[in-house]
């Protein structure tokens, strides 16, 4: 038994090579492994591009839904396409009234953000990488807060106009009784 032991460690030993330190000393002098990472200004020169994609879609965006639903939105209520909400599909009045107002209101947004954001992201190149994605970041969640907010101002507003089955509401005027003379 101890004869086939020895028999196949000498064989083991004799077919693998030994592990030689100063072979691979030699094989990994005069390499860079820096040389493995991808150029560094081609990845952050993209990253400001993708940072200025990002910060001026969104406006862009608005700026061309508030147009569409301004001269392109259907005259009819439908469910595909228009700013849809509950008080403005009541009637054809209150859908109208509601192209209008969702047209302006984001239109205007999407103007006035898309002139700011184009401000702002002129800068992100002479910025900080990092500087720059939390500027981005901190501009996509502004973008978004004001949608909200104006979204909730247009359906506060056909809320205000028309009662749920579209009809408008006008305030009751009382009645002034006379004085009695």
């Amino acid at each position: 038994m101890t004869f086939l032991t020895l028999t196949a460690a000498a064989a083991t030993a004799a077919t693998e090579p030994e592990l030689d330190i100063e072979s691979i000393k030699a094989l990994m002098d005069g390499f860079d492994p820096a040389s493995l990472l991808p150029d560094l200004s081609k990845v952050f020169g993209s990253l400001v591009t993708v940072c200025k994609f990002a910060v001026m879609v969104g406006p862009v965006v608005l700026l061309i839904l508030g147009l569409a639903y301004l001269f392109l939105a259907p005259k009819e209520a439908n469910y595909y396409f228009g700013y849809r909400c509950y008080y403005g599909m009541g009637s054809v009045n209150a859908w109208r009234f509601t192209q209008r107002i969702a047209g302006l209101l984001l239109g205007l947004l999407g103007l006035v953000l898309t002139i700011i954001m184009w401000m702002i992201s002129g800068s992100f190149a002479s910025m900080e990488v990092t500087d720059m994605v939390w500027k981005a970041v901190s501009c996509l969640t502004w973008e978004a807060v004001l949608v909200v907010l104006v979204t909730l101002t247009i359906n506060f507003i056909a809320a205000a106009c028309f009662d749920r089955k579209g009809e408008l509401r006008r305030k009751k005027k009382t009645q002034k009784k006379p004085k009695n003379a």
